[in-house]
């Protein structure tokens, strides 16, 4: 048997680990593919993806920029590109990241939150809320899209909406670290809105 690098059954394992929130045995399983093949583009932006979610930020940085290199258009590479220079600090090149993540995928609403929430915090409001609100249009069921337009909407002074899809996060099967966060700005937001 010809050993092609990382196995696709691989690949599926290490997305199921991050998934679960195993970091530590993706990035393992992951690094060893790597070793195995270091040309692999899905290996290393999967190990990417682990180091970002684990916060090894400047870690997955070099597997991303890696992947990269060998093949530039991987939307997924350059989303967490973008998530991890914006975890850094890099408010820039994570918008130039995450812009080039958007013109690869238009309609990935991932793409979408994640650069919304880098211009919102640039300071383009507009633009960050507008990208922000089309990611929640996309899915309703994400999360962390509902997170970051809840923060869009106490922003604006909209506390009743805001509430609402803050209840969503606290009461529907969302993470359980946007589930604490939400529970917390209820709490808070009830002695304004009562």
């Amino acid at each position: 048997m010809i050993d092609d690098g990382v196995s696709a059954q691989d690949l599926l394992a290490a997305n199921d680990m991050i998934a679960q929130g195993d970091y530590e045995g993706a990035v393992r399983l992951l690094e060893r593919a790597v070793a195995d093949d270091p040309t692999d583009c899905s290996a290393l932006t999967a190990l990417g993806i682990a180091f970002t979610e684990g916060g090894e930020h400047e870690k997955a940085v070099k597997a991303l920029e890696r992947a990269l290199t060998l093949q530039e258009s991987i939307p997924e590479a350059h989303e967490a590109l973008g998530c991890a220079y914006y975890r850094l600090g890099y408010l820039e090149k994570a918008e130039r990241a995450l812009k080039r993540a958007l013109e690869l995928a238009p309609q990935d609403g991932g793409v979408l939150r994640n650069l919304g929430v880098v211009l919102d915090r640039l300071g383009d409001f507009e633009q960050g809320s507008s990208m922000i609100e089309e990611a929640y249009r996309l899915n309703q069921f994400d999360y962390q899209a509902m997170y970051a337009l809840s923060s869009v909407r106490l922003r604006q002074g909209e506390l009743e909406a805001a509430m609402e899809l803050l209840e969503r996060i606290a009461t529907e099967d969302s993470p359980i670290n946007l589930k604490m966060l939400a529970i917390d700005h209820i709490q808070n937001l009830k002695r304004y809105i009562r």
